[in-house]
Formats: C-alpha cells, sequence, structure tokens
C-alpha cells in the first residue's frame, strides 16, 4: 500500500477523515502495520460499527474482518 497520503495534508476531507480525525495517528500505524487497532478496543468497535452501517458485510472472522476493515479505511483516506 502506497501510504504517501500520510505525508501531505489530505486533498478531500471524506466523511472517515472527518469522523475520525483525532485518531489519525493511530489508524495510519495500522495501514503501516506497525500497530493493530484491535488493541484500541474502543477505536475499532467504532470504525467496524461505522463501516458495518454503511453497508459493509463482515464474514465474522477476526482476521479477515480486520484486513476488510482496512481496505476500506485505505480507501477512504487514499
Amino acid at each position: 500500500m502506497g501510504l504517501e497520503v500520510f505525508n501531505t495534508q489530505f486533498s478531500m476531507t471524506t466523511p472517515f477523515v472527518s469522523k475520525f480525525n483525532t485518531h489519525l495517528p493511530d489508524i495510519k500505524e495500522a495501514l503501516e502495520g506497525k500497530d493493530d487497532l484491535r488493541q484500541n478496543r474502543k477505536l475499532y468497535k467504532k470504525i467496524y460499527r461505522y463501516y458495518k452501517d454503511l453497508g459493509v458485510i463482515f464474514s465474522g472472522d477476526n482476521h479477515t474482518d480486520y484486513e476488510t476493515l482496512l481496505d476500506y479505511i485505505y480507501e477512504d483516506i487514499a
């Protein structure tokens, strides 16, 4: 994943960026593989619920759902 998006200002504020703006450093680390969002259960649940409310269907498998979540986050901030 090309994460150069984090080195510049966001050119377009998406609803995701607006909603989770204060958590972007933690989210960046998760996308870079330096951290796992599941360690911050409160944040992970908020993000999970955000995408579930948008209609994303999760499989129920912890690993697969986490990877799916990261893919959606990446698409929303790239």
